[in-house]
């Protein structure tokens, strides 16, 4: 019984140490494998090892070797190099995370690779001017806001804002909002809910969609006396997203851009690749395109940061905004 015990713990530790210690580029012999056991308390012959290795590739862990003496390696993992350097990325961008839950996250998704890519990792990467948030609260309030969307309850909260000599302050006077939430976003480096207030808005807005950010709800509750209120199976998430331009307010309404030719990748940057785009009857250089925004000066910030490039030519009353922002700009 003792041997069986041992085999089991020692086959553990030398799948342990060929995930972490090795990989195409990182090989280690028979020699290199029984030392790094012995170290672990495990000694073993030749022939058990062999043993070992064919236990692992029976178990369909995709063991491989190498050159004359062999070097044995693992090459494929759940994640590539360059998924987990996509995710670190992500992690990075969030600006709702403290640095220290970053910190663990990322040494989490490094340990997806060998140590010897986690340390080109380190390497290869440099962040420079990301923001990041005080706290990890995040963490428990999106716990409870997908809690009550399981349930079929809404979510009561607080919401934060800066105040000048203050800090950070409830709205309101601590007011309790009550949200019905429909979906979680992660957009432009921060975590938002967004949902309908049917109790708290005016009766032409009580289906209107609104935003919260993740970070600046606090004390974040399921309110088990309400029924959610869930969203028309005609609502889209991503649809609604894009058009409401970085989670900025406004009325959605069909609006017509012109552009040059030569902007059309920046054109399909900002809108779905399913919008139609069609010539210019007065000019063969410049194309037009019907889309649905929320007007806004967010959507006249996007437009006015080409110089000219980009022009808003319909409908006028969105025409004559458009002029009173930029003419608000020049005057402040």
């Amino acid at each position: 019984m003792a041997n069986t015990e041992n085999s089991r713990g020692r086959l553990l530790c030398l799948l342990e140490i060929l995930m972490n210690e090795t990989d195409e580029k990182h090989g280690l012999s028979t020699s290199e494998i029984m030392q790094k056991l012995e170290q672990h308390g495990y000694s073993v012959e030749r022939k058990a090892l062999y043993r070992d290795f064919s236990a692992i590739t029976d178990s369909a862990v995709p063991l491989e070797q190498i050159g004359r003496p062999p070097k044995y390696f693992i090459a494929e993992r759940n994640f590539e190099v360059e998924e987990v350097m996509i995710l670190i990325d992500a992690v990075e961008s969030a600006s709702f995370m403290t640095e220290k839950k970053k910190a663990s996250l990322i040494q989490k998704l490094k340990g997806l690779t060998s140590k010897n890519q986690a340390a080109e990792l380190s390497e290869q990467i440099h962040y420079i001017g990301r923001h990041h948030s005080t706290n990890n609260d995040f963490i428990y309030t999106t716990n409870r806001i997908r809690s009550a969307m399981a349930e079929g309850h809404p979510v009561t909260f607080q919401y934060m804002e800066y105040v000048y000599g203050e800090g950070e302050v409830p709205k309101h006077d601590g007011m309790d909002y009550i949200l019905h939430p429909y979906a979680l976003i992660w957009n432009n480096g921060f975590y938002y809910c967004i949902g309908i207030r049917p109790e708290q808005s005016e009766e032409g807005e009580k289906d209107k969609v609104v935003h919260f950010r993740i970070d600046r709800m606090k004390n974040v509750k399921v309110d088990a006396k309400r029924t959610l209120c869930r969203p028309p199976k005609t609502f889209n998430v991503a649809r609604h997203v894009e058009s409401s331009f970085s989670m900025y307010g406004g009325k959605p309404q069909a609006v017509q851009i012109r552009f040059g030719k030569n902007l059309l990748s920046q054109f399909y940057d900002r809108f779905d690749k399913s919008v139609t785009v069609l010539p210019d009857p007065k000019n063969p250089e410049f194309l037009i395109a019907n889309v649905s925004v929320n007007v806004s000066p967010t959507f006249f910030s996007w437009v006015s940061q080409y110089e000219g490039a980009f022009s808003i030519v319909g409908p006028k009353s969105v025409i004559d905004r458009y002029h009173e922002h930029l003419q608000k700009a020049l005057q402040a």
